[in-house]
């Protein structure tokens, strides 16, 4: 199974792919996403993780139109995020460009309500709940 980390730091979870815009010891691909997308073949990737590296992307369609693009049919993105709801951490860091409530990642889900000229690639939410300070959500290709 190939699985990516996005945004992994110094945290790189086992059996993952370590990606970081930044050369920690324990990365494997030094990329900026959000500029550059991701270095992998469409339908190549069995699973996604994204944990505390969406609220750091400026643009948020683009890096969840590559995790689409790169993930296999049937297979997750697991993401992490600081939710506004439930906590300050969000605010805290100077380095996030973004906030997340509860309902966000419905966005990338084929709403209704979503622009069609945005071109996003509609995932299936598999999970969504509150824990913390933060948002854990499953989105399945």
């Amino acid at each position: 199974m190939r699985k990516l980390d996005l945004g992994c730091g110094n945290d790189k979870a086992g059996g993952c792919i370590g990606i970081d815009k930044y050369k920690y010891s324990c990365v494997d691909v030094v990329r900026d996403i959000d500029i550059h997308g991701l270095p992998f073949d469409s339908d190549s990737i069995d699973e996604v993780r994204a944990f505390h590296f969406l609220e750091h992307c400026r643009d948020l369609i683009f890096v969840m139109n590559e995790i689409w693009r790169v993930l296999k049919s049937g297979a997750r993105c697991i993401i992490r995020v600081p939710c506004i709801e439930v906590g300050t951490g969000a605010f805290r860091d100077p380095t996030h460009v973004r906030y997340f409530n509860k309902d966000s990642f419905e966005y990338f889900t084929g709403s209704t309500w979503v622009y069609d000229s945005l071109d996003i690639r509609p995932f299936k939410l598999v999970i969504k709940h509150l824990n913390g300070e933060s948002l854990e959500v499953i989105l399945e290709k």
